[in-house]
This record gives structure tokens, C-alpha cells and sequence, in this order.
């Protein structure tokens, strides 16, 4: 989800090299079905829908830990401190834009 400045001659030689490191947010977008539940929706910043993502993901290992039978408490204790990690990474993003002064925005206006 790269934002690109509107050339109003395209240049087909291109020798830009430079391919901008992926994100694992770009490849989910990728292999959407419908792209336009992507592109259609309301913009989010990366920072908030990693956050979304972990908590989603800690809460659901936390959860499969409490049908884990009490026989295997190594498995279920592990399960229940991955969720509570990925939950608290989850915070750190949800915080991070409020917290920490100086973050650049996700879009510049330069390059708009």
C-alpha cells in the first residue's frame, strides 16, 4: 500500500532498483479475495491494525489454552504466556503513536 506520486508523463525505463522491504500487512492485503475490502475501507495506520492483529491472535492462543485439558500443563502454559506476550506487544503498538513524540506519519504530505 505504497503511495506514489502522479507522473504526468510515465517513464517505462525505469531503473528504479530499490524494491521497499514487505511487510507481513502487505501480503495479507495481497491475498485478499476481494481487493476492494482493502482499498475501500477506512484508512488505519499500520501501528493500530498490527495491534488489532496481535491482540486477535494472543486472545485466541489464550483461548485454546482453556480447552487444553489440565493433563498437559506444559502445553497450556505455554499457550496461555504466547497469548499474554503477543497481548502486551499488542498494547505497546496500540500506545506507541500516543507515547513516543516524534514518529514520523504514515503518509507524508510530500509525497502526496
Amino acid at each position: 500500500m505504497n503511495i506514489n506520486k502522479i507522473q504526468a508523463q510515465p517513464n517505462f525505463y525505469s531503473t528504479n532498483s530499490n524494491k521497499p522491504k514487505r511487510e507481513f500487512i502487505d501480503i495479507i492485503a495481497d491475498n485478499v479475495k476481494n481487493p476492494r475490502d482493502v482499498n475501500d475501507c477506512v484508512a488505519v495506520p499500520r501501528g493500530i491494525f498490527k495491534a488489532y492483529i496481535y491482540l486477535m491472535a494472543g486472545s485466541g492462543l489464550m483461548t485454546i489454552a482453556n480447552f487444553i485439558p489440565q493433563k498437559c500443563k506444559a502445553i497450556k502454559n505455554s499457550l496461555n504466556i504466547t497469548g499474554a506476550v503477543l497481548n502486551i506487544i499488542s498494547a505497546v503498538y496500540f500506545a506507541k503513536p500516543f507515547a513516543v513524540k516524534g514518529l514520523a506519519p504514515t503518509v507524508k504530505k510530500d509525497d502526496i
